[in-house]
């Protein structure tokens, strides 16, 4: 499926991107803190859940892009089905 470098490269930019481009989105629409003023305790326990969600995110990230590339690959050296 993929032949050239630069294409190859870009499977691997975009399969180490996509998890973290999403995350901050979802991060964006949900902001990190509560509403009212939070104290040091609740900003801890957000950043705690930020770098998990990150982490989270980035390897579903990561591994969608890699099944999709995988499933491609397969699709194309074995044809259709039917």
């Amino acid at each position: 499926m993929i032949k050239s470098r630069k294409a190859k490269r870009l499977v691997w930019v975009l399969s180490l991107t996509l998890g973290p481009v999403a995350y901050c989105i979802v991060l964006a629409i949900l902001l990190l803190t509560p509403p009212g003023t939070p104290d040091i305790a609740s900003l801890t326990r957000n950043l705690i859940d930020l770098v998990g969600g990150l982490a989270v995110f980035w390897a579903v990230g990561f591994a969608f892009v890699w099944a999709v590339y995988w499933l491609g690959k397969f699709t194309l050296k074995y044809g259709p089905f039917m």
